[in-house]
């Protein structure tokens, strides 16, 4: 459980909560399941002030009745049925419906039947889940594939460090750099990203393996000379 009680984790569970309906109206199930598995999880683990609490609670019961009545979700599952306020109960089932759906969508992605975006979905949750050999053997040689990826974790990774929260960032680019581990401006942006967090060796570290990839990156020589005045 979180210490502090900081009310945008509240908004942003409400986001995410937002963004499944808009995945469930769109008809990608997966995304819409993936990002209510994330909202449960979060409500599990995150201090919040009760009326923030009530709302989301109503606000989960709310999108679970759009769920059970949701032809798409039906066509898919079959009828389900979701108790109220009993969180933990529906992330258990929930978590069973992500996992048979990336069961379905690895199967697909063999046979080339999948869509791009499913397929980013997918791979973007093993790489989260931390199975990266998976992902880069679904990613193969698909550099279109792979620079959107990259994409995405390197803009969650700057927008984070830039929002202040060092650690995400961290976390968002070591996502990018385990499918892509010789990307010089990922490093760089790892290298800023800890001496945000006034964590000065991993940054002399990141930004000498930019360097050694390519040692004509100026802004790459800047920052490694700004890393050790102090060092």
């Amino acid at each position: 459980m979180d210490e502090a009680i900081v009310r945008e984790r509240a908004t942003e569970i409400s986001r995410t909560l937002g963004n499944c309906k808009k995945f469930l109206h769109q008809g990608n199930v997966y995304a819409c399941l993936s990002g209510f598995k994330d909202v449960l999880e979060r409500m599990a683990v995150t201090r919040m002030l009760p009326a923030d609490e009530k709302e989301l609670r109503e606000a989960i019961n709310g999108f679970q009745q759009l769920l059970m009545t949701s032809s798409t979700f039906k066509n898919t599952f079959g009828p389900v049925t979701f108790q109220d306020d009993n969180n933990e109960t529906t992330l258990a089932f929930v978590r069973q419906l992500v996992s048979v759906s990336e069961e379905d969508i690895a199967r697909n992605l063999t046979g080339g039947g999948e869509t791009q975006e499913n397929r980013v979905l997918m791979i973007m949750r093993l790489i989260d889940k931390g199975e990266h050999e998976k992902a880069r053997a679904l990613i193969g040689t698909n550099e279109d594939l792979l620079g959107f990826i990259l994409q995405t974790y390197n803009s969650l990774g700057i927008q984070a460090r830039k929002e202040g929260n060092f650690e995400k960032a961290v976390t968002e680019l070591k996502k990018a750099l385990s499918v892509s581990p010789d990307d010089e401006a990922l490093l760089y942006n790892l290298a800023r990203a800890y001496a945000a967090k006034k964590e000065k060796k991993p940054a002399v570290e990141s930004i000498q393996k930019a360097l050694k990839i390519n040692p004509a990156f100026t802004e790459a020589q800047t920052l490694l000379q700004f890393l050790q005045q102090d060092v």
